[in-house]
């Protein structure tokens, strides 16, 4: 991850789409260093809701040890996947009702993902990701309903 310490500090920038990845989030991921990265991120917000999220649509603090990512863009569906990344990105965004460049606590994210994303959206959300099929974030989006309740 990019310096530890300086996210402790300043908004952890995290792209539309990976707030809805890491309710599913359960170790895996494209290789050893990326889910090293995640495992601290997840860890940081889910020990302390109040850490401020610069929410963004372009590769972020996940990406950034990702080996899909290729000159700053995503490669995962091969050359042109950044475009759909923004796409998915944005509509996250937009049905969180978060704007572009806004920050927001962790939990308030969370909040707004309880109130306004069901696990079943997911499939028109999501498009192609490889982890949908497996329906980890279908279930932790549904985990996160039962918390609130």
């Amino acid at each position: 991850m990019t310096n530890p310490k300086k996210t402790m500090t300043s908004p952890i920038k995290i792209r539309g789409h990976t707030l809805l990845c890491f309710q599913g989030f359960r170790g895996e991921g494209y290789s050893r260093e990326f889910v090293d990265n995640m495992a601290t991120i997840h860890t940081q917000l889910n020990k302390d809701p109040t850490l401020k999220v610069l929410v963004i649509d372009s590769p972020d603090v996940v990406c950034s040890s990702c080996p899909n990512l290729k000159n700053h863009e995503c490669h995962l569906h091969g050359k042109g996947s950044e475009e759909g990344m923004v796409v998915q990105d944005r509509d996250v965004m937009n049905r969180l009702g978060i704007k572009k460049g806004e920050t927001l606590s962790w939990g308030e994210i969370l909040t707004r993902i309880n109130q306004k994303i069901r696990g079943e959206m997911l499939s028109k959300i999501c498009g192609k990701c490889p982890w949908l099929p497996l329906g980890y974030c279908k279930e932790g989006i549904h985990h996160l309903g039962e918390l609130s309740n």
